[in-house]
């Protein structure tokens, strides 16, 4: 009997996960505010940080977010 394998799309590490731009959450927090919810209220730097982190996205507005806000996507939190 053969196993199955699904199909598994390649990672691309040139550009990270892809994001839909769309489909992007707005969070309540500002983007140089850590917060166990996700996304920020800047949908600019939201696209930007979650084309790196999806988990910035996805699951919380963490410290690594926040930093990448502030280097790569004009957050300005300095």
């Amino acid at each position: 009997m053969a196993l199955a394998i699904p199909f598994v799309q390649p990672c691309n590490p040139d550009t990270g996960p892809g994001v839909d731009p769309e489909g992007l959450p707005v969070g309540e927090q500002p983007c140089c505010e850590v917060s166990q919810a996700p996304a920020c209220d800047e949908p600019e730097v939201v696209e930007c940080v979650c084309e790196r982190d999806a988990y910035c996205c996805e699951t919380e507005w963490d410290s690594t977010c926040v930093s990448q806000a502030d280097e790569f996507c004009d957050g300005q939190c300095a």
